[in-house]
């Protein structure tokens, strides 16, 4: 995408075409505040450079690429079904592969990789016990890249409403919603709930009619399964916000929370402005002098020990443009989607961490920016043959 964004440009005379690109300024913050995160921490410039240029880029350039050369909404719609589909695959073979107790593809990595670098892991000689993780290296990360899943067959449902289509999509999500269920993971358990919560409360009274009938249906044929299994579930999902329930279930506690805010706190005192380096956080964890710190599992401690106070206003800035570019979404279903998506996601890193999904969230948003403008009466009214500069100003209300 890099090679074909400069081959775009130096044809075009090297002029970058103006997209309008809702996260131009959020970026060039974020990319301040690693700049000056790097350069006030001289101690760690050479563990720190690739990392501040990776973690950076990974995230920047993905979604501005694809805001720069998707040139439709049919397009986005496109990649968003492609998605789709490859999401319900992996999530039947992560759910298959917990059942069955066997996962060759960590076996073929494990194989073809003998360096020891495959840290992907079932969890199965944990205390919690076996996990799903699919194709992934960890089962929050997978629970999560399997909601973002369930939300954009949300999205793409908004006019599929065939009964025989409604069924498929029933179905779909329902392997989904198990396939979250079985990485015996909270947060993701709990992003997916405040995702469709959040959604019926912005949905049209139609739309909320159809949720609250799929959830009636989703509670009876739990209930033929058996109450006790949905019982254990429900408390597994509240200890999250249980002061002991971390303990019970071997995951994080309100306790444990407020024991991590105690050492965060400590390094981001030291450096409130800057932050203490762009590894900070994994040298902490990685020293073992804090075992309460545990694996700082919280975007915030991470942001604030690495970044400081500049990083901080840069990643609200983001998620603060990101929900104004909703705003302004014309379309109340897409709007109410868009809305699920981020409050959800923000509640989830919040909660454990952004675990590499930063990246794809992004780039899901992005789309669906994208896609949503279809409708949209300035875009509408445009006439075919028009530079994607200008098709992009509808679906980014910017």
């Amino acid at each position: 995408m890099v090679a074909l964004f400069l081959i775009r440009v130096m044809s075009n005379g090297f002029r970058i075409t103006n997209t309008n690109f809702p996260l131009t300024r959020p970026f060039f913050l974020l990319a301040g505040a690693y700049l000056t995160s790097f350069i006030f921490n001289p101690a760690t410039w050479s563990s720190d450079a690739v990392t501040a240029v990776m973690n950076f880029s990974e995230l920047v350039f993905p979604c501005y690429f694809i805001w720069y050369f998707c040139k439709s909404t049919d397009e986005a719609k496109r990649v968003l079904k492609w998605f789709y589909v490859i999401g319900l695959i992996v999530s039947l073979y992560g759910t298959t592969a917990y059942f069955l107790h066997f996962n060759p593809y960590f076996d073929y990595l494990k194989q073809t990789t003998p360096s020891g670098r495959v840290m992907a892991t079932d969890y199965e000689d944990s205390l919690r016990g076996l996990r799903a993780v699919g194709t992934l290296s960890h089962p929050i990360t997978y629970g999560a890249f399997q909601t973002f899943t369930v939300l954009v067959g949300i999205f793409l449902m908004r006019k599929n409403r065939s009964a025989a289509k409604l069924l498929i999509f029933l179905g779909a999500q329902t392997a989904l919603l198990v396939g979250i269920a079985v990485t015996n993971s909270r947060t993701p358990l709990v992003y997916v709930i405040l995702a469709l919560v959040i959604f019926t409360c912005f949905a049209s009274l139609r739309d909320k009619v159809i949720v609250i009938k799929v959830i009636v249906v989703a509670l009876v044929v739990g209930s033929l399964f058996g109450m006790d299994h949905v019982e254990r579930l429900a408390d597994f999902i509240s200890s999250v916000a249980s002061n002991s329930g971390g303990d019970t279930q071997n995951g994080s506690s309100l306790q444990m929370r407020a024991g991590q805010l105690l050492v965060a706190w400590r390094f981001f005192s030291e450096s409130p402005i800057f932050g203490g380096g762009v590894s900070a956080t994994r040298t902490i964890i990685a020293s073992g002098t804090y075992p309460d710190f545990y694996n700082a599992e919280s975007a915030i401690f991470q942001w604030a020990i690495d970044l400081g106070l500049l990083g901080l206003v840069a990643y609200f800035a983001i998620f603060a443009q990101l929900f104004r570019s909703c705003a302004r979404v014309k379309i109340r279903f897409f709007r109410a989607v868009l809305y699920a998506m981020i409050a959800g996601y923000l509640v989830f890193i919040f909660a454990t961490g952004v675990l590499e999904t930063m990246q794809l969230f992004l780039v899901i948003v992005t789309l669906f920016l994208i896609a949503g403008g279809k409708e949209h009466p300035e875009h509408a009214r445009r006439p075919r043959g028009r530079t994607y500069a200008r098709s992009h100003a509808a679906p980014s209300g910017t």
